[in-house]
């Protein structure tokens, strides 16, 4: 009996590192709820929750890492009152990179504002003329889903 709980924490680690990595065709409904729970993150100004999303090997094309943008979100979250967002014409893809290597792109229409003391601050894009950007996510073990990078970001 006391063999029984070493044994299940085996099996369960066994199968953890050892299972390929989702193949699932419906990586667009992982990642429109992946983004969609970002967004609520967001709103509810959690950085915490909202870094979860993030990939702690996240480098984008202008040179910001995990901490850099972490950074970035607590500032915004400081000083704002509130955070709102949204996005619409989501396109997700699998490429081949330059190394060779498959990677899951999302294409989607973002918009990011601040509400300070009644007033609304555009971050990233508006509702009415959103940000078109790319985002890069890194797959892990069991079909979970990281944002590795964030191109064509302002």
């Amino acid at each position: 009996m006391k063999y029984i709980i070493p044994i299940v924490v085996i099996a369960i680690l066994f199968f953890y590192f050892f299972l390929p990595a989702s193949n699932d065709n419906d990586d667009s409904s992982k990642i429109e709820t992946l983004l969609n729970n970002l967004i609520e993150s967001g709103e509810r100004k959690d950085v915490d929750v909202v870094m979860e999303y993030f990939s702690p090997d996240y480098k984008d094309d202008s040179g910001r890492t995990y901490p850099v943008i972490r950074n970035i979100i607590k500032n915004a979250f400081d000083r704002f009152d509130a955070v709102q967002g949204g996005y619409s014409d989501l396109i997700v893809s699998t490429r081949e990179n330059a190394k060779g290597e498959t990677e899951t792109t999302a294409n989607l229409n973002i918009w990011i504002k601040g509400i300070r003391e009644g007033t609304p601050y555009a971050l990233i894009g508006t509702q009415d003329n959103p940000q078109n950007i790319n985002i890069v996510f890194e797959s892990f073990m069991l079909g979970g889903w990281k944002i590795l990078n964030v191109e064509e970001l302002d």
